[in-house]
């Protein structure tokens, strides 16, 4: 009983040390209203073992999709990301989150922030065409 124990709070303590940092890996995170796009900047801290950033939208806050992939820059630094390949309803909210995918396998995700949007008719009619060409 004893061993068993010991050996899950070691187990317990190897998954807290290997993602022990991973939390702080990205000290602030905001995605705001351009007018027809939106614009996400985020910091990080120290990028040891960071192998690629996600990007990742979604439409309900649950299910994300990646929309785009960043190179780790170097530690202490800050990333932009305008997204401009956005459905041009009359109005919608989307919901953004940064993935940090770590070298071991592991990962960090920032907060997620949310964007509502408006467009007018001539936004949406002209969206529309530019995503029949995409």
């Amino acid at each position: 009983m004893i061993k068993q124990s010991i050996f899950i709070s070691l187990c317990a303590i190897l998954v807290l040390a290997g993602s022990a940092w991973a939390p702080n890996l990205i000290t602030d995170f905001t995605a705001s209203n351009e007018g027809d796009f939106v614009l996400l900047i985020w910091h990080t801290g120290v990028e040891n073992g960071v192998s690629e950033y996600l990007v990742e939208r979604s439409l309900d806050g649950l299910e994300f999709h990646e929309i785009s992939d960043l190179q780790p820059m170097g530690n202490n630094w800050e990333y932009t990301y305008e997204d401009r390949d956005l459905y041009k309803t009359t109005s919608r909210t989307y919901y953004y989150r940064i993935h940090a995918i770590l070298s071991n396998g592991s990962s960090s995700f920032s907060t997620v922030q949310s964007v509502s949007l408006s467009f007018s008719g001539i936004q949406q009619t002209w969206g529309s065409i530019k995503s029949l060409f995409r």
